[in-house]
Order: C-alpha cells, then sequence, then structure tokens
C-alpha cells in the first residue's frame, strides 16, 4: 500500500512538474510566437497605418502589396481566431523546421460603407534575423484570377 501511495505521489509530482515546464516555455515564447504579427497587420489597417501594415509583409513582396494595403485601410477588423500550421512532430524528427509555416487568420471585417462580411485566410510566414514577417497580405487574392499590371503587380 504504501509502495503505491510513493508511486502515484511521484507521479502527481512529475505531471505537475510537465506543466510547469509548458506553462513557463508558452510564457517565454509569446514574444516569439508568429501569432502577434496578424494581430499587428490588421490592427495598422484599423488605424489607417500604411506603413505599419507594410512592415508586417516580406520586403520584396511591399510594393506589389501596397496598392491592395491602401485600399485595405481604414476598414474594421476583428480578429477572431489566429491558427499557426506547424511541422508534425513526425516531421520535426526528420528534420524540419519548428517554426510555423503559415497562419490562418479569422476575421470580421466592416468596410466604411458598412458591408460586412468574414474571411478565414490562409497565408506563409518568413522568418528572418529572428523576425516574423507574412508572404503576402492575408486577403490580398493570388492566382491565376488576380488582375495584374503591366509590371506584373495586382492591381
Amino acid at each position: 500500500m504504501r509502495r503505491a501511495l510513493v508511486a502515484v505521489v511521484a507521479l502527481l509530482g512529475l505531471t505537475a512538474g510537465i506543466v510547469v515546464v509548458g506553462v513557463v516555455g508558452d510564457l517565454v515564447g509569446r514574444d516569439d510566437a508568429p501569432e502577434g504579427l496578424a494581430l499587428r497587420y490588421f490592427s495598422a489597417l484599423e488605424a489607417s497605418d500604411l506603413r505599419g501594415a507594410l512592415d508586417q509583409i516580406v520586403p520584396e513582396a511591399r510594393a506589389g502589396a501596397e496598392p491592395f494595403v491602401r485600399n485595405a485601410l481604414g476598414n474594421r477588423y476583428l480578429v477572431t481566431g489566429v491558427a499557426a500550421e506547424y511541422a508534425s512532430f513526425a516531421e520535426m524528427l526528420g528534420g524540419a523546421s519548428r517554426d510555423a509555416r503559415s497562419l490562418t487568420v479569422f476575421v470580421d471585417i466592416t468596410q466604411a460603407d458598412g458591408t460586412r462580411w468574414q474571411a478565414g485566410p490562409r497565408v506563409a510566414l518568413d522568418r528572418r534575423g529572428g523576425q516574423w514577417y507574412l508572404a503576402r497580405p492575408p486577403l490580398m487574392p493570388e492566382g491565376p484570377g488576380v488582375i495584374r499590371r503591366d509590371d506584373g503587380t495586382p492591381a
């Protein structure tokens, strides 16, 4: 009976230790988490801060994204959720990066004219020098159906 009690107490102690390590790891890693990137981007859009929004996008995509971002300024954006995609544990064992691959942002949009809609765009991430960037603006269309200017940038 005494041995069983010692085993139960040891398992409870181990479980508590794992929980504490997880909580501390979460708190320490929050400043480095990519989820804040989406919040900063949509906050800048809502505040009509063109530079602040563009700063969240990879530098080489900013010029092509500027017309789209400029058009999105001043609307209301309520981010209701952010999901980061990471490599699976098996992929990490095979050498895949532990960094997030993409974000899916769930957002309620109210345009300046009062039109309301919802979206859940998925956008690739890029981490450079310890800083996270969006590969493109989250709501910006991509692909063959996108209208482009003569210089190749989206209209």
